[in-house]
């Protein structure tokens, strides 16, 4: 029937697809850094413009606040912070909440799945992440 509607994600699936293929298809993914002081983020100004901060933006080579909390990051703000040479920004746990995990998270020994790719970040599972040790995690 000719009327009839797929969704073109049952056809990628039909396609042997998996669903980190499909999201990386349609989304960059950016790899987030465990530091000492927090999770270590490169600024692109077209991702981060619109953004509202929960804490300081702070820049993660100078350590310097670069937005103070509660303000919102302005498309020329951005630009400019991007024009003076910001690299990266040091981001806190609870900023990550909320994101999307781009890959699968697998423990290498057990075998245990902690998240699927697609999956939003909840103040639980980022706890569970933590304790798990996880040093780098690749979002959407």
């Amino acid at each position: 029937d000719r009327r009839r509607k797929i969704p073109v994600t049952s056809l990628m699936f039909a396609l042997g697809l998996d669903g980190e293929a499909i999201l990386s298809t349609f989304y960059k993914k950016i790899l987030y850094k465990r530091t000492k002081e927090g999770w270590r983020v490169p600024f692109d100004a077209n991702r981060f413009r619109g953004y509202s901060t929960v804490n300081d933006l702070i820049d993660a080579d100078t350590g310097k606040v670069v937005l103070e909390a509660g303000k919102k990051l302005t498309v020329r703000a951005a630009r400019q912070l991007q024009e003076k040479g910001l690299k990266a920004l040091r981001m806190a746990d609870e900023e990550l909440v909320g994101n999307y995990v781009a890959e699968d998270l697998v423990n290498p020994k057990t075998g245990e799945i902690h998240a699927e790719a697609g999956e939003e970040i909840t103040d639980k599972l980022m706890k569970a992440l933590n304790e798990q040790g996880y040093k780098e995690l690749p979002l959407l």
